[in-house]
C-alpha cells in the first residue's frame, strides 16, 4: 500500500466511528456549535457595550477639557488686566502727589518735576506690561506703524518723511496697540 491509500483508510475508519455513535455525536456537535454561537453573540454585545462606554467617557473627557480651557482663558484675561491695573495704581498715586504738591507751592518747576517723575513712572509701568512707544529712528512713513493725519508740501524733504508726531503710537508684544499719528511731507504739485 502506498501512503495515500493508508491515509484514506484512516479517514474512512474515523467516519465509520462517527456513524456508529450516531445521534449522540451529531447532537454534541450541534450543542457545541450553538454554545459557541451564543458566546460569540454575547461577546459581540459586550464589545459593543464596551465601545459605547468608551465613547461616552471620551465625550465627557472632551467636555471637561473644554470647560477647563475656558476657565483658564478667563483667568488669564482677568489676571492679565489685574497686573496692568496694579501698575497703573502707582501712576495714579504719583499723580495725586503731584496735585497735592501744586497746592502747597506756586512754583511751576515743582509741578514740572512732579509731572516728569509721573511720566517716567508711567513709562516704566507700560514697559513692564510689554507696552512700548513706537521709536522714530527712521523718519520715513510706515502705514503699518503710523497714521498720517496731515500732509504738508515740502520740496526739501523726501516724499513721505515724518515731519511731526502729533500722538505717540504704542506696541504690545511687537503688535501695534495704537499707531502713531503723524504729519507727513510730500513734494509740491508744481515740480511734477
Amino acid at each position: 500500500m502506498n501512503k495515500n491509500t493508508k491515509d484514506k483508510d484512516i479517514e474512512n475508519q474515523e467516519t465509520e466511528i462517527n456513524v456508529e455513535d450516531g445521534d449522540n455525536v451529531s447532537e454534541e456537535i450541534l450543542l457545541e456549535d450553538e454554545t459557541t454561537e451564543l458566546e460569540e453573540v454575547k461577546s459581540d454585545e459586550d464589545i459593543i457595550k464596551d465601545l459605547e462606554d468608551q465613547v461616552l467617557r471620551a465625550k465627557a473627557e472632551v467636555q471637561n477639557v473644554r470647560r477647563i480651557a475656558a476657565q483658564e482663558v478667563t483667568k488669564a484675561r482677568l489676571f492679565g488686566v489685574e497686573a496692568l491695573a496694579k501698575e497703573f495704581l502707582s501712576v495714579s498715586d504719583n499723580l495725586e502727589r503731584a496735585v497735592i504738591s501744586c497746592e502747597d507751592s506756586e512754583e511751576i518747576n515743582v509741578i514740572k518735576e512732579g509731572l516728569e517723575l509721573t511720566l517716567k513712572s508711567l513709562e516704566s509701568s507700560l514697559s513692564s506690561a510689554g507696552i512700548k512707544a513706537i521709536e522714530f529712528n527712521d523718519k520715513s512713513f510706515d502705514p503699518e506703524r503710523h497714521e498720517a493725519i496731515s500732509v504738508i508740501e515740502d520740496d526739501t524733504l523726501e516724499q513721505n518723511t515724518i515731519i511731526d508726531v502729533v500722538q505717540k503710537g504704542y506696541t504690545i508684544m511687537d503688535r501695534i496697540l495704537r499707531p502713531s499719528k503723524v504729519v507727513v511731507s510730500k513734494k509740491s504739485q508744481k515740480n511734477h
